[in-house]
This record gives structure tokens, C-alpha cells and sequence, in this order.
């Protein structure tokens, strides 16, 4: 059992600011807030109409992914975009590519990193900062491309 709590800590999202499409009214945001804030997990949430984007601080060892962030976010009406995201996960190469996993989701390390920031990545446990490419709203797979924009 404490390895399944370990792994937990190791593998986590730690903070996403989400880009939020068709927020045009306060009301909007303000119930796109109360709505993320049910989900188990959260430190804070704060969903600003001006920035159109939802700021999601996560609680430590919470099994929150990005997919189901964004399907909160579609369940309120809205479309999810492109995404900062911070995350601690299992940074792995397959063949060519680097992906980190992380609950679940696999995050697929795209060619627009910066060869410094590749150069520097090994494989095993990693603390990353970077965006997350927009991905269809009908199509939420659980596999996103992150292009790593710092090494934690």
C-alpha cells in the first residue's frame, strides 16, 4: 500500500492555468469557478474573464488529469484550449520520444522544446513546467503534446 501512495506523490499535476473559449459574461466565469470547485483535489481555483483562462492550483498527492479538468470545463459550455501546465511525473524514451506519464495521461514531449531543454532530460522521476498543445474537444484521449518550457 505504500508504494501505491508513493507513486501517487511522485505523479502528479501541480498547477494548470487553462485557457477558457466562450466566457463572454461574469455570470459565465463565475459559474465555470463553481464548477471546477467540486472537483476533489483543488488548492484554489480562480477563473478570471479579462485573462479568459481558469487558474487551477492542485492539492498535494491528488489523482487529478488534465481530461477531466477539461471536461469540466466543456460540461459548463466552454472550450478548453491550449494549457500551462506545471507537473511532477515518470519522464520515459520510446525510441525517439521522450513522454512523461502522469496519472494516467501521457504527455508526449513535442519538437518545439528546445534542444537545451532536451539535452538536459534523463529518464525517471521529473518536475516539469510547459504548454500543452490545444487539443479537439470531441476528441479528449488522455494524450496531449507539452512542449517543455522549464525544468523544475
Amino acid at each position: 500500500m505504500t508504494i501505491f501512495s508513493l507513486s501517487g506523490v511522485m505523479a502528479q499535476l501541480i498547477k494548470v492555468d487553462q485557457e477558457v473559449f466562450g466566457m463572454d459574461c461574469a455570470p459565465c466565469a463565475y459559474g465555470l469557478e463553481r464548477g471546477l470547485k467540486k472537483m476533489d483535489g483543488l488548492e484554489s481555483v480562480r477563473v478570471s474573464l479579462n485573462d479568459g483562462k481558469a487558474y487551477l492550483k492542485l492539492a498535494s498527492a491528488n489523482e487529478l488529469t488534465l481530461q477531466k479538468i477539461q471536461e469540466v470545463v466543456k460540461s459548463n459550455g466552454f472550450s478548453a484550449r491550449n494549457a500551462e501546465v506545471a507537473l511532477k511525473g515518470e519522464l520515459l524514451k520510446e525510441g525517439n520520444e521522450w513522454r512523461i506519464k502522469v496519472n494516467g495521461e501521457t504527455f508526449k514531449v513535442s519538437d518545439d522544446t528546445t534542444s537545451d531543454i532536451l539535452s538536459k532530460l534523463n529518464p525517471g522521476n521529473i518536475q516539469l513546467k510547459g504548454l500543452v498543445k490545444d487539443e479537439e474537444d470531441g476528441e479528449l484521449t488522455g494524450k496531449w503534446n507539452f512542449r517543455i518550457i522549464e525544468i523544475l
